[in-house]
């Protein structure tokens, strides 16, 4: 289609199999990551809006997209079948003109897959990175495969403790912001164009680092010519992430950049408009919360730097009111995040009546409730429930008439996985207070609360898989309206004195 929006779009659609508008198709490409590192642009939802309705317009029955309504679309191939079906246009090449370096993806098989961070990076660049084992794709067409890894350059710029740090893009959003949008990662993807006689032994790995750095910041001449020498430049580890669909995609080598005595690296200057707010963490400023930072910087903070951030529980309380007794507190936050924990101490502490959606959804499917059926089988059942066209109402109905029966002014509601079960319980409602407390936890750290808790078994990638079934898909979305955060990092000690911490901001009383 020769447009990443398009792309994102059916990538969208595929996934949440249902009409949209501009707005929550970049809303939830965002929660997930599914742009580009180079995106731009104040108004996104606009641009969106634009290349759907342009393509439409000139393709005709051709287009792979469809008006379902005023201001919402659709893939021509997902309507229902009581509406004409059309045959999707066939993929085109990209019109950038952009091939980036891949490797296949089942070469990181059990042994060498990973998640987070490795120190030790030789043996995996040598596994990985020979002329035999890595091409050039177009960009566009890498982006919607899971076959290949794409080969990025990830460059944490220091002076001695001190690491650059920045905000990348002009989209800026609550939940962007909530769930982190500080960076401390300049780079991208490795490209053809990297590659030449004397990068031969790298794959171009070292060329795309002085591209991106020179691109993204206004180096002085003699940084330039240090960084091509390789003079204060070293690859430290290699990152990979499988806890996303975006991230799966990609494989990163890190590298530290030593920066030069120059007084440029008082004030650096950016190159790039989507490189904004530069400044030096240090230890003698003040310590930021990692939850600042986007996922692959909290990583790297956390391995090279944790000197310079906070990494322990914290709140964010965006609106008291709703938080408030007498209500409906609705719980949130992706699998092993923490929420039963809080969910105890509510019921424990605060005198909360407990409804759990889990439960509910089980007596509606006439199975067993977890542990008793699998979770990746009742995770199956759920999504096929929560699909039918009433499915999200007849659970929050089943829902809000156990909350009647309560009779009790402090009801929390566990789990809700879907926007549209959210929707249609404050819809039942009707004049109740509803209020929102998502707990946000790093997917690594998730999986050692995870196990810790159920005595799961089973590795990493078992439980992301867990946390990625469709059925999870809109959970991360509820940040964005979520009345408080809770970030969850480290043990129960600090979790529980966090939590009552919030309660005590909130002057929510303790049950006599």
């Amino acid at each position: 289609m020769g447009s990443e929006f398009l792309e994102v779009a059916k990538r969208v659609f595929e996934a949440k199999r249902m009409p949209m508008s501009p707005r929550q198709i970049v809303d939830f490409a965002v929660a997930q990551r599914m742009f580009s590192d180079k995106r731009a642009g104040k108004t996104p939802h606009q641009t969106m809006k634009s290349k759907l309705s342009v393509h439409i317009r000139k393709h005709g029955d051709e287009s792979p997209f469809v008006r379902t309504a005023p201001g919402r679309f659709y893939l021509r191939s997902l309507v229902e079948r009581n509406q004409t079906l059309y045959e999707a246009v066939p993929y085109q090449k990209s019109m950038s003109g952009e091939d980036v370096l891949v490797f296949d993806t089942a070469l990181m098989d059990d042994r060498w897959r990973f998640q987070g961070i490795q120190r030790h990076w030789k043996k995996v660049h040598d596994r990985l990175f020979r002329r035999s084992r890595c091409k050039y794709l177009d960009r566009l067409s890498a982006e919607n495969s899971n076959a290949h890894k794409q080969v990025l350059t990830y460059v944490l710029v220091t002076r001695g403790e001190n690491v650059l740090s920045f905000r990348r893009g002009n989209y800026n959003r609550t939940e962007d912001y909530l769930k982190g949008s500080e960076c401390i990662g300049f780079g991208g993807h490795v490209s053809q164009k990297d590659f030449n006689l004397f990068s031969m032994h790298d794959m171009g790995l070292q060329e795309c680092v002085v591209r991106e750095l020179s691109e993204e910041l206004e180096l002085p001449a003699k940084d330039l010519q240090r960084i091509r020498t390789g003079e204060g430049l070293s690859c430290i580890g290699v990152l990979n992430d499988d806890s996303s669909d975006v991230g799966r995609r990609h494989f990163a080598f890190l590298y530290k950049y030593e920066a030069s005595d120059d007084p440029y690296w008082e004030k650096p200057a950016r190159g790039e408009k989507s490189i904004t707010q530069l400044k030096w963490l240090n230890a003698e400023g003040s310590v930021l919360p990692i939850w600042l930072f986007e996922y692959w910087s909290q990583l790297c903070l956390r391995m090279y730097f944790p000197h310079l951030v906070r990494s322990t529980p914290a709140f964010r309380i965006t609106r008291t009111k709703p938080l408030s007794p007498p209500h409906l507190l609705c719980v949130l936050g992706t699998v092993g995040s923490g929420k039963t924990e809080l969910t105890r101490l509510l019921c424990k502490a605060y005198g909360y009546d407990e409804i759990n959606s889990g439960r509910v959804l089980a007596e509606l499917l006439g199975i067993p409730p977890v542990p008793q059926t699998p979770r990746e089988q009742f995770q199956q059942h759920a999504w096929k429930y929560i699909q039918k066209r009433n499915g999200p109402t007849k659970l929050a109905a089943a829902i809000a008439e156990k909350a009647m029966v309560c009779g009790s002014d402090r009801v929390l509601i566990d789990g809700i996985r879907q926007r549209s079960t959210l929707n249609a319980l404050v819809k039942q409602m009707g004049k109740s207070r509803t209020g929102l407390i998502y707990v946000h936890t790093l997917p690594d750290l998730a999986y050692q609360f995870y196990t810790a808790r159920d005595s799961a078994t089973g590795s990493i990638f078992d439980f992301l898989n867990i946390r990625q079934a469709p059925v999870e898909l809109d959970v991360e979305e509820f940040i964005g309206i979520a009345d408080a955060v809770l970030y969850n990092w480290t043990g129960i000690r600090d979790y529980v004195r966090i939590i009552h911490a919030m309660m005590q901001r909130l002057n929510i009383g303790r049950a006599k």
